[in-house]
């Protein structure tokens, strides 16, 4: 029974502590979203859990109380002692003589006003002193709480020690009348004074200030205990000096307190005093050193400190003492700690010692020797010797300091990517902590073997997730360098052992086999991060560690590839095999070298043990640091302890101490093992180890995973889809790769010397590289198999010359794998293939790569063949910088040179040619005995036709049905060589007979009677009698008809596999044949021209439908020729003649390059003279208007088509070469090819864009794609658009589009340079609606394609477009095709892919792939920079604002002013920058000019016509001006530009009313062009910068009009007209915002839409009122700021104010609405106030805005705005404060009509405005007018309670404590006690609890007491135990005895009234915090701004008291950010309009 009662006070004290702590954990603080802290205002959620898990454990919970311990004191009981008290005193007051003693008493008191000197004081007292000695029967004070008051104010430290004398004289006759009872009722009343004087009185006052406290008070005992914490603070000040005469004295009084309450809790007062009490701190312990006992058992501890409780709240104590900044202090502790809290004897809980070590262990940091000395003394015992100190911290102190380091490297991570300084400073602390400790090795070692790897996780977790990491780096490479080496060897060693699974770790005890966890993978990279950052310069760690650590993972390495899961181990594979070429990158070359070549190395011990081959390395370096043998280690593991260790510290945590924990072990386990009995692995040694590890690991690797196995049931397991085959296969390439650098690299340290020690090894060495060569999957594998190779090659003592290849066999099927890799398919590894080739040659002899070339290029198969060719052109592209190639390929060469000859099949010529690029002159063909070959009647034709339909055109004269194609099929076959042989020898004829033999072919018509005369007829179909008589047909025609006639047939489809080559023959033949005619000019007439252009136009488009690539380089030639006697006659001699000036503009290509000079001799010919040149005229105009057509059709389908990509050079190169041949059809002829060739690029870099960089890159570009790609057109390797690049899933597979992508850059470049450069450019061909044979075709593009523009341009009639120019029309559509190229120069930027993606392409892939990819980026680039340095030399007008159009389509969100600069995407300026032989100079130059040209009214000296009229606007083109002056311009550079920028500005600021609109552009960019001359030297010269700013200062001027509505009203917007453009804005749905615009999904290009229609969508275009919004926030964010910088003048900068004032900021402030409405006016003068010089230019307005009523209704946001403000004013006009002072009236007014509520409103609105500058005001900033504040606040506590100015009060008294120093209000510290006591007494004395009124007041009162509290103001802390339980009784209130603490008295009082409405209470208690956790920061409970009755404040006033007990526990501190934003909305009243 005894137990069982013993136990319930215990279980009822538990419940109450833990329940209520839950309570107020759960609450959560209020949100006050307006105070803008939110980030600030949260508590952690994990921490309160946490909390309240640590609550449900009794033994922390609990509060052990006495056994005679009374039940606690209900609220019934409390009520009841209050209305003793009150009756006691009541019945005295029905005595009328008792009446006269207060009447007494209150005179006296009255006259204390009246006192002006000391003297008068102690009159007044004398007078107090006999009025009480008149009445000796009464023992009651009257009016006590103003009789205390002033005594207390007697006792001011500053009076005489009379006045104090006299004081002490008064206090001991009170307390003597009203005896004990009446003074333990009353003991917080007479405390107030006597307490903290104890402090300051003087030495021959304080004996008689201790003899009353020992007469009076110390008989209370018992009833001292509410109090007993004030009485320590009031008696420790007389302990501080310990040879002081009252020393001993106090300490008697001190021990003489301790026995009138229980031990236990008079040292808990002790422990919250060192908490919150710094200045107390020596006198407690000064106290504590002689007092304390020693605590050796579990008996003294129940004793001396209490329950759990208890002694923990001593070791947050002594953790807050450790850390105090006095040195004094720390060595005090430490010494306490020594003497009588020995580790030993384990009295502290685990938890809390941890807590105390903490703290402890940061002592040495203050690198005091007397502190360290102490330290190590409680850390290490009494002992002397090494030994035993270590077995004493091993038995005690170890795991408990490790654990505290430990709580030290976490408990300061963050998530947050940004930190501090004081975060930084944290983090460092604990290496810091160490590096000092490493001084005393006793306890260093064993903290720093125990958490290394924490220390490096830690360390690795703070780079990872801050910038600052470095710092933190820094401090634990310091620490690092003191670490001993082996220490640092063990742990990396330890912590890879038990990572990387060997051959020992693989196998569970199961003999289940184990993948290893992911955490493995995470040790291993916290190793490699180890070795990355920390400078491991020791010689024992490079010679001894590292290259043990190192053959240990080979060895390791070795034994994994043997393993069935290696496959998913390869992640860790990996990750060894890098640290392996880190420590190989780490270690000096001197390690693998014997120690015989280097005195300077001391020789092993004889009798060390060595490592010799064949022994385990990893037994060997298990054994050597002690982890198994004769010196195994049997600490816990640094990674996870062991079962046996963490049982133990189950157990301690469980039972509270350390006092089960024995020593298990001998502490010398920590010491290292013999060192110097084992020898380290170096020399040759390591060397060899190292490579017969790798080449094991290789050879297994190689046999079963890289090479395709032989047997079927082997290989790597890839799952049923095989999803994971690439995967897995880039996961062992890069495992090859690692393998082969890292034997490399071991090749290059082991110099000369053979690690092999027989051959078998090497041999397997060479073979596995061999084998990865010649059987190698991927290409990566034959890469780095064959660069092994070749490396090794260079050491031949390492290979011993193995690496050589003399077999054919060997160098053949080596071949066959790069030669594969040469294939178009993979084009992204040409490069680096064809470097492997060369090293290939380096290494076989090179006449074995010579045969296999020659073999592949003439092998039968003709694909084959060819793809030989192509490969071999690669090959010898790529080798261009070789100089051997010629002689190391000289036989292929040949080959490739004999394809020329004849004889040659016409595929093989083509590709010749195309190999070579050269194109061999005509051949003449002309003998009449050939004709009977040619026209024999065996070969027999039938008519036939081809429908190629208009798929890429539409036509617009005619229909867009097919085109019919006439053609001619062979019915059999017959003898091709024959006839091939005849075109042959006719070529020759030709071509060595020359002119003679054409004039005859001319001149002699065919015979009649000629045996071949029969022959035409069936043949050809024409009769020879019938063209005799009208027009004789000569040899010559006839020739030509026999070719066009074999050029135009075909064979039948069963004939083409057996006719088609021989007939391929033929027709080229016949091509060749009729150019050789053709090119003859003097002897053809436009007769066989027409026949010629038109059989040849439709043989190519024939070809090109049909595919036939064969045919068309020779018909593009004879093309050419007849186009150029066509145009030669339809232009005539005077346009021929600039023909031949602008030949220079064309590159020769391969077609013009020999006929270049064809149209010109036609031109010049005297045929052309003859009699009818109007009809030869006719003829050819009428010809190249019937061919205008079908010329379009064929060059745009060559163009477009994908089969005819391999004919694209030539066609291009054609397209160049004809276009001065088709000048006179410009929009017939010259514009469509033009869009053909736009479409195209579009297309290439669409394709390049997704190959390398995925879809997504698209919203990186341009915001709009103005260009639509129609599928039909997209060439094979358009792909469908995909997140991630194509390359991704098609490895180096890209269809060759960059190389396409260069040719139509060309041709784009010399078509637009043409069309502008040749001004006899016409469209005199363009056909007319009605003439029959003409069909205009144009490609098709999208109906939203910025190309549609051009289009429409063609289908314009010729009359509407003959007033623009050809060159015009260009230069109109210039900004599209600028755009169009800006988006290639877009897509060749440096892809950048996700780690996912380069995983899955391949090291070596994505290496070879970027390094083609980048050689093309400069062929592109240097393309497009030769385009736009053209462009901008002859068009820079319309070359600079296409760029402007450009940027402002792809950022219309530029045009709104207020945009953030960092939205722009600059690449269109960026280009324009760069742009080649441009110049910020002329580009400003040009915009200025663009400007002016499309301003009304400015006067210009030439105006010019803008091709895109309406296109761009005035302001646009400046707001692009000021983007590019800001972004690109150096300050240099603008000091040029200034006097263009200033002549511009001067103009338009002579005219600013007219340019109203202009003006803010204007000013933004004179702003940036200013600044950046203020960083120049240019604004040295005087003249320049006075003009400069007296510029900018007009131009400021005028834009303070605009912000202030104050230009001309007739020239400005009327108001109403805006009012109803807004209303017809709002309500009509079809007109869009410019953000609306940009969302919408309507397209948006150059072509359909302008950047004026935009810029009439900004918000400062459409409406006035958002225009003037911005004009102010840019003076505010801008202007204002830089002032200084650029106007510097002061009166400059006022008169620019004083206007900026008068028109907008006096305005808004005069006319407001609400202070919050009126932010960017506030933001103006915040920045006004950072120039103190212009204060009087707005003083004024702010404070007409201060002293009005409405000024605290604003939000959180303004008021810190106003706070910048106030501060100023009042710094900068201290006399102001002086008359805010003076407006508090503190008297009622005398005047007849007063408002008595409205003289209370505007008191309070006074006494909070002077709150508002208090609290606007830094600290102490007023400390001059604090005496002028404390006296009217004193004033104003007289006036009557229930005015509301105290709510005001108190809110005033709450600032001051955060805006002044504790020193400054030490004085008035009796009156804010005694005003509280008062407030609190007269709602415990009357019935106002339910008034509103007064429950404001309450409330205002406890916001005070609450902020004391979290506070912790050390002056308070000795009142407090007068309104709250402040000691250890705050969990469990129990005694009835002593004084009832304010707030329990107003519980009990609130209990006891009737009971309203719970919900009221809710508000309250939602609004309160959880109880901080250690660390944590501390709040004020109450935070709501108002309440409806005074029960609202129960859970604050049942609850405030545990929560200072559990701050003061967890050692919080003061949240000071919240707490000021807790202010600032209590002065505040919030924004009417959110209300």
């Amino acid at each position: 029974m005894t137990e069982n009662h013993a136990s319930s006070p215990r279980t009822q004290q538990l419940s109450i502590s833990q329940k209520l702590l839950k309570k107020m954990s759960m609450r959560s603080l209020g949100d006050h979203s307006d105070s803008g802290e939110s980030s600030n205002m949260e508590f952690s959620p994990t921490t309160s859990s946490t909390h309240l898990d640590a609550l449900d454990n009794p033994s922390h919970t609990s509060l052990q109380g006495s056994s005679d311990r009374s039940s606690p004191r209900s609220p019934s009981s409390i009520k009841a002692t209050i209305d003793r008290q009150s009756a006691k005193e009541q019945a005295y007051y029905n005595d009328p003589r008792f009446r006269k003693y207060v009447q007494l008493i209150e005179k006296n008191l009255a006259s204390f006003d009246a006192v002006n000197e000391w003297a008068d004081i102690i009159s007044f007292l004398g007078r107090l002193l006999k009025s009480f000695q008149a009445y000796p029967q009464f023992p009651v004070i009257p009016n006590k709480l103003t009789v205390a008051k002033r005594l207390a104010q007697c006792l001011n430290p500053g009076f005489p020690a009379g006045v104090h004398q006299k004081t002490l004289e008064v206090y001991s006759y009170i307390l003597k009348t009203i005896g004990p009872d009446q003074l333990a009722d009353d003991l917080a009343l007479w405390s107030t004074g006597l307490f903290p004087f104890v402090q300051h009185a003087a030495t021959h006052v304080k004996p008689q200030l201790l003899a009353i406290l020992e007469k009076f008070y110390f008989p209370l005992r018992g009833k001292l205990r509410p109090a007993m914490r004030g009485f320590v603070m009031a008696l420790l000040p007389a302990l501080e000096e310990e040879g002081s005469e009252f020393f001993d004295k106090v300490v008697s009084l001190m021990d003489y307190l301790s026995n009138t309450v229980e031990l236990p809790f008079f040292y808990s007062c002790i422990w919250l005093v060192m908490i919150n009490n710094a200045n107390l701190r020596p006198p407690a312990l000064n106290y504590l050193l002689r007092r304390l006992p020693k605590i050796v058992e579990q008996e003294d501890v129940a004793v001396v400190l209490g329950t759990v409780e208890n002694v923990s709240l001593m070791a947050r104590a002594f953790s807050a003492t450790l850390s105090d900044p006095q040195i004094l202090v720390q060595r005090g502790m430490l010494e306490l700690l020594v003497q009588n809290l020995s580790l030993k004897h384990r009295t502290i809980p685990f938890d809390d010692l941890v807590t105390l070590m903490r703290a402890a262990l940061s002592i040495v940091l203050r690198k005091d020797m007397s502190l360290n000395r102490r330290l190590y003394a409680w850390l290490l015992g009494t002992e002397t010797t090494s030994q035993a100190q270590l077995v004493y911290f091993h038995a005690y102190a170890e795991k408990s300091a490790t654990q505290a380091i430990r709580g030290l490297l976490f408990s300061n991570s963050t998530d947050h990517h940004t930190m501090n300084d004081s975060s930084i400073a944290d983090a460092q602390r604990p290496y810091k902590i160490m590096i000092s400790l490493m001084d005393k090795w006793e306890i260093g070692q064993p903290i720093v073997s125990n958490i290394f790897i924490d220390a490096l996780t830690s360390l690795r977790k703070y780079t990872q997730r801050s910038d600052e990491g470095s710092e933190i780096l820094q401090t634990a490479n310091m620490w690092m360098e003191m670490v001993e080496p082996y220490l640092i060897g063990l742990k990396l060693f330890e912590t890879l052992d038990t990572s990387f699974p060997g051959k020992t770790s693989l196998q569970t005890e199961d003999g289940v086999s184990r993948i290893a966890p992911q955490a493995n993978l995470d040790a291993m990279c916290l190793v490699e991060f180890s070795l990355q950052s920390f400078k491991l310069t020791d010689d024992e760690m490079k010679r001894a560690h590292l290259p043990l650590i190192l053959a240990s993972l080979t060895r390791k390495l070795q034994d994994v590839v043997r393993h069935p899961s290696f496959i998913d181990m390869l992640p860790h594979v990996i990750k060894c095999l890098s640290l392996i070429l880190l420590v190989l990158q780490l270690l000096p070359t001197t390690v693998f070298v014997d120690r015989d070549g280097h005195q300077g190395d001391t020789p092993p011990p004889a009798d060390s043990k060595q490592f010799v081959p064949g022994m385990n390395v990893l037994d060997y370096a298990r054994e050597f640091y002690g982890l198994r043998g004769p010196h195994r280690r049997t600490a816990s593991n640094a990674l996870t302890n062991s079962a046996v260790d963490e049982r133990e510290m189950d157990t301690v945590e469980d039972e509270g101490d350390l006092s089960t924990t024995q020593t298990k072990s001998n502490p010398s386990l920590n010491t290292p093992a013999n060192r110097t009995a084992y020898g380290a692995v170096r020399g040759t040694v390591l060397v060899k180890e190292l490579t017969t590890s790798l080449t094991s690991f290789m050879s297994e690797l190689v046999n079963s995973y890289i090479v395709v196995p032989d047997r079927l049931n082997t290989g790597i397991d890839v799952g049923v889809d095989g999803k994971r085959l690439r995967h897995i296969d880039a996961q062992l390439e890069r495992v090859l790769h690692h393998v082969c650098s890292i034997v490399t690299s071991i090749a290059q340290v082991a110099g000369q010397q053979s690690p092999w020690s027989d051959g078998h090894g090497q041999q397997l060495l060479f073979e596995n590289l061999l084998q990865c060569c010649q059987q190698g999957r991927g290409f990566g594998v034959v890469d780095a198999g064959l660069s092994t190779l070749s490396t090794l090659a260079k050491y031949p003592l390492f290979m011993n010359g193995l690496v050589t290849l003399h077999q054919k066999s060997v160098v053949k099927c080596i071949m066959d794998k790069l030669w594969g890799f040469l294939s178009p398919s993979t084009q992204l590894l040409h490069v680096r293939t064809v470097e492997l080739i060369w090293l290939l040659a380096d290494l076989a002899p090179s006449h074995h790569i010579e045969t296999f070339i020659v073999q592949s290029l003439i092998v039968p198969d003709d694909t084959e063949r060819t793809m030989s060719y192509e490969k071999f052109g690669i090959l010898w592209g790529f080798s261009d910088n070789t100089v051997k190639a010629a002689t190391i390929f000289s036989r292929p060469m040949f080959v490739m040179l004999d394809l020329l000859k004849e004889g040659v099949a016409p595929l093989d010529k083509w590709a010749g040619e195309s190999w070579i690029r050269c194109h061999l002159g005509s051949y003449v063909r002309l003998l009449e005995p050939f004709l009977s070959g040619l026209l024999d009647k065996s070969i027999l034709r039938r008519a036939a036709t081809l429908n190629v339909p208009y798929e890429y055109q539409v036509v617009k004269h005619g229909t867009n049905e097919p085109l019919s194609i006439p053609y001619y099929r062979y019915l059999r076959s017959f003898d091709t060589a024959i006839v091939d042989y005849l075109f042959l020898t006719l070529i020759n004829l030709v071509q060595f007979g020359g002119l003679n033999a054409l004039k005859a072919f001319k001149h002699h018509t065919v015979d009649v009677n000629a045996p071949s005369a029969a022959m035409i007829e069936p043949a050809l179909g024409i009769s020879v009698t019938e063209e005799h008589t009208s027009s004789p047909l000569s040899y010559l025609e006839l020739i030509v008809r026999i070719a066009l006639r074999f050029l135009g047939s075909e064979p039948m489809e069963r004939q083409q596999q057996s006719m088609l080559k021989p007939i391929r023959s033929i027709q080229l033949h016949a091509a060749e044949l009729l150019y050789s005619i053709i090119s003859k000019l003097e002897h053809v007439d436009m007769k066989i021209t027409q026949l010629m252009q038109e059989s040849v136009l439709q043989k190519l488009l024939f070809c090109i439908a049909t595919g036939n690539l064969e045919l068309q380089q020779k018909l593009l030639h004879l093309l050419h020729a007849t186009m150029s006697i066509t145009a030669a006659g339809a232009l005539g001699p005077k346009d021929t003649t600039t023909a031949r000036g602008n030949r220079h503009n064309r590159r020769l290509s391969s077609v013009d390059q020999t006929h270049s000079d064809t149209m010109e001799r036609f031109a010049t010919n005297e045929w052309m003279h003859r009699s009818h040149p109007n009809q030869l005229h006719t003829e050819a105009v009428l010809l190249a208007r019937a061919t205008a057509g079908i010329y379009v059709k064929c060059a745009t389908d060559a163009l477009m088509m994908a089969s005819n990509r391999p004919m694209l050079q030539h066609w291009i190169d054609f397209v160049l070469a004809t276009l001065p041949l088709i000048r006179a059809g410009f929009r017939s002829m010259m514009a469509p090819i033009l869009i053909a060739v736009c479409e195209q690029i579009m297309v290439c870099q669409t394709t390049v864009r997704l190959m390398m960089h995925g879809d997504h890159t698209e919203s990186q570009g341009s915001s709009t794609d103005p260009f639509t790609i129609p599928t039909t057109a997209a060439p094979t390797y358009n792909h469908k658009p995909t997140d991630s690049p194509l390359i991704r899933d098609q490895p180096a597979t890209s269809g060759n589009a960059e190389n396409d992508l260069v040719m139509f850059l060309y041709c784009l470049e010399k078509m637009v340079m043409f069309s502008l450069n040749d001004r006899s450019i016409s469209d005199e061909w363009y056909p007319g609606n009605q003439e029959e044979g003409t069909h205009l075709c144009v490609p098709i593009v999208d109906d939203h394609s910025a190309l549609k523009g051009l289009v429409q341009m063609v289908y314009n009639d010729e009359s509407s477009s003959s007033n623009a120019s050809p060159r015009d029309t260009i230069l109109f559509h210039l900004p599209v095709i600028l755009h169009l190229l800006l988006d290639v120069y877009r897509v060749f930027e440096t892809p950048s892919w996700s780690d996912d993606t380069s995983d899955f392409i391949g090291d070596a892939r994505q290496e070879a792939i970027l390094h083609s990819f980048a050689y093309h980026t400069h062929r592109v680039k240097a393309r497009l920079d030769s385009i736009f340095m053209r462009l901008y030399k002859h068009c820079t007008i319309d070359f600079v604002e296409g760029f402007t159009e450009i940027f402002f389509m792809e950022n219309p969100i530029a045009l709104e002013y207020e945009i953030s600069r960092d939205q722009y995407d600059l690449v269109a300026i960026r280009v324009l920058s760069s742009t080649p032989s441009s110049s910020p100079q002329h580009i400003v130059s040009t915009l200025l000019d663009a400007i002016r040209q499309r301003t009304p009214g400015m006067p210009m000296s030439r105006r010019r016509s803008i091709q895109r009229s309406g296109k761009l606007t005035d302001t646009s083109i400046m707001r692009f001006t000021e983007i590019y002056c800001d972004r690109l311009i150096e300050p240099e550079p603008l000091a040029h530009i200034w006097p263009l920028i200033h002549s511009f500005a001067k103009d338009y600021l002579s005219q600013a009313s007219a340019y109203k609109t202009f003006l803010p552009g204007l000013l933004r960019l004179l702003t940036v062009t200013l600044d950046g001359l203020t960083r120049s030297t240019a604004l040295e010269d005087k003249k320049l910068r006075k003009d400069a700013q007296d510029l900018y200062q007009r131009c400021v001027d005028c834009c303070i009009l605009i912000a202030g509505r104050s230009f001309d009203q007739s020239l400005w917007l009327r108001r109403s007209t805006v009012h109803e453009e807004d209303d017809t804005a709002s309500t009509s749905s079809d007109i869009l915002s410019l953000s609306d615009t940009i969302m919408s999904d309507v397209p948006r290009n150059l072509s359909t839409s302008n950047v004026s229609d935009l810029e009439k969508k900004a918000s400062w275009k459409a409406r006035e009122d958002m225009m003037i919004a911005q004009v102010n926030v840019y003076l505010a964010s801008t202007v204002i700021p830089h002032l200084r910088q650029l106007i510097g003048d002061q009166d400059k900068i006022n008169s620019l104010l004083n206007n900026l004032v008068y028109y907008v900021v006096g305005p808004a402030l005069r006319t407001r609405t609400m202070v919050s409405k009126i932010s960017v006016i506030l933001d103006q003068i915040c920045e006004m106030t950072k120039m103190p010089f212009t204060y009087r230019a707005w003083r004024k307005e702010i404070w007409e805005v201060f002293i009005d009523n409405r000024f605290f209704y604003m939000s959180p946001m303004t008021a810190r705005k106003w706070k910048t403000i106030i501060q100023t004013v009042f710094s900068l006009e201290k006399e102001r404060f002086t008359e805010l002072i003076a407006r508090i009236s503190t008297t009622p007014s005398t005047a007849f009509f007063t408002n008595k509520e409205q003289e209370t409103v505007n008191r309070a609105l006074n006494l909070r405005r002077l709150s508002y500058v208090i609290f606007c005001g830094t600290t102490d900033q007023h400390i001059l007018q604090l005496p002028l504040i404390q006296e009217k606040i004193v004033e104003l506590l007289k006036l009557e309670h229930s005015e509301m100015v105290h709510v005001e009060i108190y809110l005033c008294l709450r600032i001051m404590l955060v805006r002044f120093s504790q020193k400054h209000l030490l004085n008035f510290w009796p009156v804010l006690v005694t005003e509280l006591m008062r407030l609190f007494n007269a709602f415990l004395s009357n019935n106002a609890i339910d008034r509103p009124e007064e429950a404001q007041i309450a409330l205002a009162g406890c916001k005070y007491l609450d902020l004391l509290c979290t506070l912790e103001i050390d002056a308070f802390q000795i009142y407090q135990w007068i309104f709250i339980r402040d000691t250890v009784e705050s969990l469990i209130q129990e005694s009835e005895e002593g004084p009832i603490p304010i707030m329990d008295r107003m519980e009990a009082k609130l209990q006891d009234s009737p009971t309203t409405d719970e919900s009221m209470v809710a508000e309250m208690t939602d609004g309160t915090p959880s109880v901080p956790s250690m660390g944590q920061l501390k709040r004020p409970m109450l935070t709501m701004h108002s309440i409806g009755s005074i029960r609202q404040l129960s859970f604050f006033i049942e609850h405030i008291g545990l929560y200072v007990y559990q701050s003061s526990f967890t050692l919080a501190k003061p949240d000071m950010p919240f707490i000021e934003s807790l202010l600032q909305n209590d002065l505040l009243e919030g924004d009417i309009d959110n209300d």
